[in-house]
């Protein structure tokens, strides 16, 4: 399927950005323009440890503390889980855009569907 540029309304001009981000040089300026969006490693190390401590505190007879640690670890395991799923979100919004060499514009195609 032929994707139109919503300016210009050419196809023939309408390429994958990764695929043009790739066909670049190494060395060319719009490469760090065009580059796709970082990625998030997810380190659940430390909401573990914290929740591993907590446990072992509430274990302990030291239920406020235990269930403090383990509230913390269940809070930061969530916000790290978020932003895993906004770098990934954000991944996929790049890999569907579109970019348009005769207006070197990028955007992403209308679903014909939806």
């Amino acid at each position: 399927m032929a994707f139109v540029c919503p300016d210009c309304g050419m196809a023939e001009q309408v390429v994958k950005l990764d695929h043009y981000y790739l066909a670049l040089p190494d060395g060319s300026a719009l490469k760090s323009s065009f580059a796709p969006p970082g990625g998030r490693t997810a380190s659940y190390g430390a909401p573990l440890l914290v929740g591993v401590v907590g446990a072992f505190f509430v274990i302990d007879h030291a239920v406020v503390l235990g269930l403090l640690l383990l509230l913390t670890a269940g809070v930061v395991g969530l916000v790290v889980s978020r932003g895993v799923d906004e770098a990934r979100r954000a991944r996929v919004t790049w890999e569907r855009q579109m970019f348009c060499r005769h207006c070197a514009i990028c955007f992403v195609p209308e679903d014909p569907a939806g």
